[in-house]
């Protein structure tokens, strides 16, 4: 009896994938249809639980142990950054991700992510994204979030003190949501609005809003993670309504080796929305404390070719826990 509870625990911490990379979340999609996470894999899900959605709801660091990751992504670059406990907080620090909340950021902005939590009753954190260059772009982006019973509502701001061209722009935008479990089911719903000012003269305010349903289910060794969901852009964006629906499995395939296939299809997609179907796999290979994930493809996000060409590891991380 005691060796089954055993099997059973040591199975449920391989199907849970604790591990966090880009070349993970490539795979498994935010489940937005990347209208607000993106679609680069540096942001997590609002799906699936990964360490990398401290980046929309920093009170997730709460849960998380000491670990470390460098990576590289296709089109992204390198980046590194850490999580460990300090002075009875939780803080996470990570150097040149490539992306605020949605966006990736163009030229060298050399970004660097700052993420602090707590638990004072509350489960609460914050995050600061800004831009070290002396140049353009320059970013800054704060974010806070919350961990209420099942609740998980967060707030982002997004300032952009500069883009370098003549006349200059800045955009600022706001985006708040929350998550909520219930059993397996996890809804949540976000709302996203920017705006635009170049040589003083502000733009139409820019929206985008959605809402979805997941849920994390178990068939036999196999993790499923599915989720279905609606966004909408309107305002200044060209206006469009979309439906994503996403699904991963993941699996042990031997004592080191976890494979894990993601699939995307857009059941709807109205105005200037395009509908996509997209499959990719990946998978992770176990080493003690140190796991290697990768993307399984000539490139990223959006590529349906296999392959184990020179690009194998073209979207790859290298994870070590203590």
């Amino acid at each position: 009896m005691t060796k089954r509870i055993i099997a059973v625990i040591a199975l449920c911490l391989v199907s849970s994938s604790a591990f966090a990379s880009q070349a993970k979340n490539i795979v498994t999609g935010g489940g937005d249809g990347g209208k607000i996470l993106g679609a680069t894999g540096m942001y997590g899900s609002f799906y699936t639980n990964d360490e990398y959605n401290i980046f929309w709801n920093p009170s997730f660091i709460n849960g998380q142990k000491n670990w470390a990751i460098i990576e590289n992504g296709a089109g992204s670059g390198t980046s590194g950054g850490f999580v460990t406990d300090m002075a009875g907080f939780t803080v996470g620090v990570f150097l040149n991700r490539p992306t605020v909340l949605g966006a990736p950021v163009a030229g060298s902005a050399q970004l660097i992510d700052l993420v602090i939590g707590g638990d004072m009753g509350v489960k609460w954190g914050v995050g600061l994204t800004r831009s070290l260059s002396s140049g353009s772009p320059n970013f800054t982006q704060v974010n806070a979030g919350v961990m209420v019973g099942d609740f998980e509502p967060f707030v982002n701001y997004l300032l952009k003190d500069s883009d370098g061209a003549s006349p200059e722009s800045k955009i600022s935008g706001t985006t708040v949501g929350t998550r909520y479990h219930f059993e397996d089911w996890t809804p949540y719903v976000a709302y996203k609005t920017g705006k635009e000012t170049t040589a003083g003269v502000a733009g139409e305010a820019a929206t985008t809003w959605g809402l979805g349903l997941g849920r994390d289910a178990k068939l036999g060794a196999i993790q499923m993670n599915y989720a279905v969901s609606y966004w909408r852009n309107g305002g200044s964006n060209p206006k469009s309504s979309i439906v994503p629906v996403n699904m991963t499995f993941s699996a042990e395939a031997a004592s080191w080796l976890t494979l894990r296939a993601g699939f995307k299809h857009d059941l709807i997609a109205r105005g200037a929305a395009v509908a996509a179907t997209t499959t990719t796999l990946g998978g992770t290979v176990n080493m003690g404390k140190a796991a290697l994930d990768m993307v399984v493809g000539e490139n990223g996000a959006g590529d349906n070719s296999f392959g184990f060409s020179n690009d194998l590891f073209a979207n790859v991380g290298l994870t070590y826990k203590w």
